[in-house]
C-alpha cells in the first residue's frame, strides 16, 4: 500500500470579482502520485506548473475539486479528532524561504520545539531533551538552540527547519524547493544530510524542485510536471523524454559533483 497518493486530483480558483463570474483556472488537471514508505520521489516542473498545489492538497491544507487524496489508503478528507492529529504528525513540510518560515523573535529551540507543542503528549523536559537531538541530528549543536534566526546563516537555518520537520516523527516530509535559496555548497551539503537522515530513519520524502540536477543526486525516481498534468515519468532523470522534461535538462547548469 502507498503512504501517501494523490488519485486523479484536479484543482481550479477563481480570481477576479465573483460578479463578473471570472471563469476558473485550471491548475491541476487528473494528477496521479504514489509515494511509498521511505520513498524519495522527485516532483519536478517549471515554475507556475502545479507542484506546490499538489503539495498543499497532500499536506490537507486544501481540498481537490476532483479524486482524492489518500494517507495509507484512507481519504484524507473523511480524517478528522484524533486521525487529524495523527495526520499533521505524519506529514511535514519545509519551506524554500527557511528565513520566512520561522519567527524571527523565537528562539531556534522554540522552533524546533513548536509541533512538539501542538502534535505530542511529550512533557516540557521532554520536549527539551528532544530538541537537542532533533539539533545535533542535523549537524547543529545543542548550544545553537539559545539563538534567535538572525543570528545563524542561511544554511544554518535550513538545517533548523528540517530539525522542526523531524520533530514529531514523520514517515513524509514534503521538501518544497527547500535547497533552492542556497548555494550550490550548501545545496550540496543539505542533500547529503537528507540522503543521510533517510538512511537513517526511514522517512519518506517528495522533493519538489525545477532543478534535474538535485533530483538526480537525491531522488529514487521522478515525475515531471506540466500545465498541470503529470506528463513524464522514470527510475532516473536519464529515463525522462518528454518535451518538457528535455526543457529542464536544457536550463540546467553542469552536473553536481558525487558524493564523497
Amino acid at each position: 500500500m502507498s503512504l501517501i497518493a494523490a488519485e486523479a486530483v484536479g484543482k481550479s480558483y477563481r480570481s477576479g470579482a465573483w460578479l463578473a463570474a471570472p471563469e476558473p483556472k485550471t491548475v491541476l488537471r487528473d494528477v496521479d502520485l504514489a509515494i511509498a514508505p521511505g520513498e524519495c520521489v522527485g516532483l519536478l516542473g517549471r515554475s507556475g506548473c502545479g507542484k506546490s498545489t499538489l503539495a498543499r492538497l497532500l499536506l490537507g491544507l486544501e481540498k481537490p475539486d476532483a479524486g482524492r487524496i489518500t494517507f495509507r489508503g484512507r481519504d484524507i478528507a473523511g480524517i478528522g479528532g484524533e486521525g487529524r492529529r495523527d495526520f499533521r504528525r505524519a506529514v511535514q513540510l519545509v519551506f524554500q524561504d527557511s528565513i520566512g518560515a520561522v519567527d524571527p523573535r523565537h528562539t531556534v529551540e522554540r522552533t524546533v520545539g513548536e509541533p512538539l507543542r501542538h502534535l505530542t503528549d511529550l512533557d516540557h523536559l521532554a520536549r527539551k531533551a528532544r530538541v537537542a537531538e532533533l539539533l545535533m541530528l542535523v549537524g547543529l549543536d545543542r548550544r545553537d538552540g539559545e539563538k534567535l534566526p538572525g543570528q545563524m546563516s542561511g544554511g544554518q537555518l535550513q538545517r533548523v527547519c528540517i530539525a522542526r520537520a523531524l520533530a514529531p516523527k514523520p514517515e513524509l516530509i514534503i521538501l518544497d524547493e527547500a535547497v533552492s535559496n542556497l548555494d550550490l555548497v550548501l545545496q550540496l551539503q543539505i542533500l547529503d544530510l537528507l540522503s543521510q537522515l533517510r538512511r537513517q530513519l526511514g522517512t519518506a520524502f517528495l522533493f519538489i524542485t525545477h532543478d534535474l540536477r538535485l533530483a538526480r543526486r537525491l531522488c529514487d525516481r521522478v515525475l515531471v510536471m506540466e500545465e498541470g498534468r503529470i506528463v513524464d515519468a522514470a527510475k532516473t532523470v536519464a529515463g525522462l523524454h518528454h518535451p518538457a522534461s528535455r526543457a529542464l535538462a536544457a536550463a540546467v547548469l553542469p552536473a553536481l559533483p558525487t558524493s564523497p
